[in-house]
């Protein structure tokens, strides 16, 4: 892998373009949950989180709010959202990651995209940071406690390494 140095990070919202021009519609709870996997395991693989975004524990999984404020006037939980080109393409923010960071995102994104928003729901529902950072909450109370991005990464971490 190239030295973490040379790393960049994006904006969240050019990574949420980038995933619905690239892998189509898709609800906003699938969106949040890629996104949440797309940073959990850039740290995983180079200590260093892509995206600066908090993401909360919500009932349905991870969200980081920036998005949901930006997309919440667009989207319900389940309906189809697309990209809409704003005049920003979003493939040249990503053209801004090393090599190794986009190869990274793509293979995340190519395994993950063929999930549902239900499967992904699930997955995180049973991973610890999610787990961690609801603890005292009841599975459908409202809960806005951010998901530890040090317990995010020691997991994923512990993931990849089997």
């Amino acid at each position: 892998m190239e030295i973490t140095a040379k790393l960049s990070k994006i904006d969240s919202t050019t990574l949420a373009d980038y995933i619905l021009k690239n892998h189509g519609p898709m609800s906003h709870l699938k969106l949040q949950k890629l996104l949440f996997y797309c940073d959990a395991y850039h740290m995983a693989y180079f200590g260093k989180e892509l995206i600066t975004d908090e993401f909360e524990a919500w009932a349905h999984g991870p969200v980081s709010r920036a998005i949901y404020n930006s997309l919440k006037d667009k989207s319900v939980l389940y309906s189809d959202l697309s990209f809409s080109d704003k005049g920003m393409n979003p493939d040249e923010g990503i053209k801004k990651l090393t090599s190794d960071q986009q190869t990274m995102l793509n293979e995340v994104l190519g395994e993950l995209s063929t999930w549902t928003g239900a499967q992904l729901e699930a997955a995180t529902h049973r991973e610890y940071p999610w787990i961690e950072a609801r603890k005292g909450y009841g599975e459908g109370d409202k809960c806005s406690v951010p998901i530890s991005k040090e317990t995010t990464l020691k997991f994923y971490k512990k993931e990849i390494n089997g």
